[in-house]
């Protein structure tokens, strides 16, 4: 079995997210007053541990080569969709979470109040990156693995006047689609990533729908 040099495991995200769940649990739990709502210290644990995977993510995104990418590509381990669909729905989990913090803010100070909203912001902000981050991880997983493995086909997918697409170019895809719910210019040539791009157009939808609910919730709060 091929076992990628020490250079290439650093495009793995099971590190990285593992760090990030810890920082998560450290924040909610020991680093935050006792005083303040459950739901806020959960989210604000959130906010932490995604802030650290993001980071730690684009950074190891942006100096990345085609050929790393390649290489990762060879290292292939069960449970990558699965793991995308968990944190999706933790991320959506989160949003939904916003609703418990706003809804009770009868008798707080304003700075109490102004602190939720702030939070609830985040969260939205942090969670929307992280959901199409991922799946730009996914795509360039999925089109480099493919090609690696059938190599004599056409790539799954077509950036125009581009053969060795870096990261740049995944997440321009990915952040359209979570954008308009549709693909742009670069064209889907399997099924199974036309499938994979479906499953973010509908995801985006009724993420977007949320987040637009959201954002009334945090406009009545402050009201």
């Amino acid at each position: 079995m091929y076992t990628a040099p020490k250079l290439f495991r650093n495009l793995d995200i099971r590190p990285r997210l593992l760090i990030s769940i810890v920082g998560a649990v450290l924040v909610a739990t020991l680093l935050l007053p006792s005083w303040l709502h459950l739901s806020t210290r959960i989210l604000c644990g959130w906010n932490a541990g995604v802030d650290v995977f993001l980071v730690s993510t684009l950074w190891n995104m942006f100096r990345a080569t085609p050929e790393k990418m390649r290489r990762y590509a060879l290292t292939e381990y069960q449970g990558r969709l699965t793991l995308l669909l968990l944190v999706t729905a933790a991320a959506s989990a989160s949003i939904f979470a916003i609703g418990f913090l706003l809804s009770d803010t009868k008798g707080l100070s304003i700075s109490i109040v102004v602190f939720h909203v702030v939070v609830s912001a985040l969260t939205i902000v942090g969670s929307w990156l992280l959901v199409h981050t991922m799946f730009a991880l996914e795509y360039a997983y999925r089109y480099y693995h493919d090609t690696n493995i059938t190599s004599k086909q056409s790539p799954c997918l077509d950036f125009p006047n581009e053969t060795d697409p870096d990261y740049w170019d995944f997440l321009y895809f990915s952040f359209v689609i979570g954008m308009t719910s549709q693909v742009s210019d670069v064209q889907t040539t399997s099924r199974l990533m036309r499938r994979l791009a479906l499953l973010h157009g509908i995801i985006s939808f009724f993420f977007n729908t949320s987040i637009l609910a959201m954002s009334i919730n945090i406009i009545a709060a402050l009201i």
